[in-house]
């Protein structure tokens, strides 16, 4: 036999075959589904990462148009650009000496302040005189209250600080307080080139604190303080923090939130700066920036020449309204977050991802924006938990697929191996049968030729050979009815004609018929069987039912030679054949009733026979309506129980 026709034959177990082919497959579906899972996770990264850099594109795209836009609209005639009228946002139009803001109002100090109208100094050198050289307070209050009467504003001012201050020198704190709230209502004036109206409130606020008096220090204090914040008056960057900071100290509890106003100030303070120091806002340049004052983030563009400066700066209400929210509300609806941080790493809106949260990012430098601009998926978590449900459901379904192949394999090895077996129960029962045609076969052919050969054999010798003849014929005849019998019964055209019997004279009958076998064999055939047991059956497929298992007893007697045939009256009527054999193993009981199935003490003890006996059995009895059972105990021997029901 070749190699390839030893490889192709079938295994001696094909079970174990199926589950070799099943573990295999197994092992191929667990294989796939480790690379589904992996290729998934991969999937799964690069949709997540498409996402955040379609968005990215699209957020930095609506940033570039919004800045863009306002650009056009405010930066496109320098010197002559509409007033911006939106809060948080401030136009700012500069040449080498002078800086505009519009609107006017609003800023708390700028980067050049042209200062107010001062009186000259020597208007108040009689006063001066009295009040330094003299130390005569009252001699100095005198000239100054001429003085204060003066129909002029700027002249009027230095006298009531003048005034004031020898007030407050001459222990007069009261009379100080009305003179610095009178400087407080002058108009357009300047003390040393600061408003007089901001030098008086100011100082108010200091004698107040010498003479203790808290809560009108508090309250005038807040007052100063909101008037500084709401750019009352045009003040250069130092005058502003100088008083600012003299007012923080009055309050109670530490203003220490700095406002819009003065980070659109410092943003203000800043071009003009680097326009004049040549320092980032170069001439001819374009640009965009994004600056933070303590906390507080702006966003500044300009268009910058030799002679002129046009810019706008937005605070965070404008950016927030104009510039943001619309590419919020969008980045929500493409289920991203947005963060931006200027050029030193400052958060201007939202935060950066912590905790290694996978961002697509934007750098200033690359898209032209004031910002860094970061977008990170919205809900991470549930987007990962749909592709791990999509894992989930595909692990199910590979574990299905695998549970149908163990299944399948296992079902199919169970097949397959029940269909061998039968094909050797099938070969066995050829062999058996023609081993049992063979025998009657031989004794006739024997016989025939010994009564052909010799004409001078005695007739009772003749006799003898006929008689022998006859008992090959008839078990051949019942052989051949008996398979004929077992294929109608299979197909299940077996006709029965039920009529009454009595169950004892029925067994009587067939183990008289038997005895003669019997006795040929050296067999003792007992029969315990009392009248009055009837029922309905069919008497020859009945006898033949009884044959059978008297048959089969004499088979597996072994070197007992007596067999037990009862009739047991009752609801049921039981026809019992017992030997006294070597029993019937607990795990062969249930299939000794199976076509061509023959238990181990047939192998063992080389009985022949066709394996169709108790088939055929079962096959009547059952038709009957009734039902066999065997009683067994190895090396006891076995009882063969026929139950029919009582009655004809």
């Amino acid at each position: 036999m070749s190699r390839l026709a030893r490889w192709a034959r079938l295994p001696r177990n094909p079970t174990a075959a199926f589950v070799v082919i099943a573990a295999v497959s197994v092992i191929a579906l667990v294989w796939l589904g480790t690379r589904l899972l992996r290729q998934d996770r991969e999937l799964e990264a690069q949709r997540l990462l498409e996402k955040r850099e379609s968005a990215a594109d699209r957020v930095v795209a609506a940033l570039d148009r919004v800045l863009s836009a306002d650009e056009r609209s405010l930066l496109s005639r320098p010197g002559t650009a509409p007033h911006p009228g939106r809060n948080g946002l401030v136009l700012v139009v500069a040449d080498a000496g002078t800086v505009e803001v519009i609107p006017q109002a609003g800023l708390p100090y700028y980067p050049v302040a042209p200062p107010p109208p001062e009186a000259d100094a020597r208007l108040y050198r009689a006063a001066t005189t009295s009040e330094f050289q003299d130390r005569d307070f009252g001699r100095a209050v005198e000239v100054l209250r001429s003085l204060s009467a003066s129909p002029d504003p700027v002249v009027r001012a230095g006298a009531e600080l003048r005034l004031a201050r020898n007030l407050r020198k001459a222990g007069r704190p009261e009379a100080a307080l009305r003179v610095y709230a009178d400087l407080a209502d002058v108009g357009d004036a300047a003390l040393a080139g600061v408003p007089a109206d901001l030098v008086a409130r100011r100082a108010r606020c200091a004698l107040l604190e010498e003479m203790g008096r808290r809560e009108p220090l508090a309250t005038e204090a807040r007052a100063l303080h909101e008037d500084l914040k709401a750019g009352r008056w045009r003040l250069e960057r130092d005058t502003y923090r100088y008083y600012a900071g003299e007012v923080r100290r009055w309050f109670e509890t530490d203003p220490a939130e700095t406002s819009e106003g003065e980070a659109l100030a410092a943003a203000v303070d800043w071009l003009w700066r680097s326009w004049r120091s040549n320092d980032t806002v170069e001439p001819g340049s374009a640009g965009r920036r994004s600056l933070v004052h303590e906390g507080t983030s702006t966003t500044v563009a300009w268009h910058a020449s030799n002679e002129h400066l046009t810019a706008f700066a937005a605070g965070p209400s404008y950016q927030r309204a104009e510039w943001l929210e619309p590419v919020i509300s969008a980045a929500e609806q493409l289920g991203v977050r947005i963060a931006l941080v200027d050029a030193r790493g400052n958060p201007v809106h939202g935060h950066r991802s912590r905790g290694g949260s996978p961002e697509s990012v934007r750098i200033a430098a690359t898209t032209g924006l004031p910002w860094t601009v970061a977008v990170a998926n919205a809900d991470i978590e549930a987007e990962r938990g749909q592709f791990a449900q999509r894992r989930r459901l595909m692990m199910v379904g590979l574990a299905a697929l695998a549970l149908l192949v163990v299944a399948g394999s296992f079902l199919m090895g169970r097949a397959v191996s029940r269909e061998l077996a039968v094909a050797r129960l099938q070969s066995d029962f050829v062999s058996a049968v023609s081993h049992e045609f063979r025998t009657p076969l031989t004794s006739l052919r024997q016989f025939t030729e010994m009564l052909v050969e010799n004409d001078d054999l005695s007739a009772e010798t003749r006799r003898r050979y006929y008689g022998a003849q006859a008992r090959a014929t008839g078990r051949l005849s019942r052989l051949v009815e008996s398979l004929l019998d077992f294929g109608r019964m299979e197909a299940g055209a077996r006709p029965y004609r039920l009529e009454p019997l009595d169950a004892a004279e029925l067994a009587r009958t067939v183990v008289e018929e038997f005895r003669q076998e019997g006795a040929q064999r050296d067999f003792t055939i007992e029969c315990d069987a009392p009248a009055g047991a009837t029922v309905s059956a069919d008497r020859e497929a009945l006898s033949q039912a009884l044959w059978n298992l008297i048959d089969n007893a004499v088979k597996y007697s072994g070197s007992s030679r007596t067999v037990r045939v009862e009739v047991v009256p009752g609801r049921e009527v039981a026809l019992r054949v017992q030997d006294q054999g070597p029993g019937i193993p607990a795990a062969e009981r249930k299939q000794v009733f199976r076509k061509f199935a023959r238990g181990s003490a047939a192998r063992e003890g080389d009985v022949k026979g066709t394996g169709i006996g108790l088939a055929m059995v079962r096959h009547i009895v059952e038709a009957h309506g009734g039902r066999v059972t065997v009683d067994s105990e190895l090396g006891a021997g076995a009882t063969f129980t026929i139950l029919l029901p009582a009655g004809g």
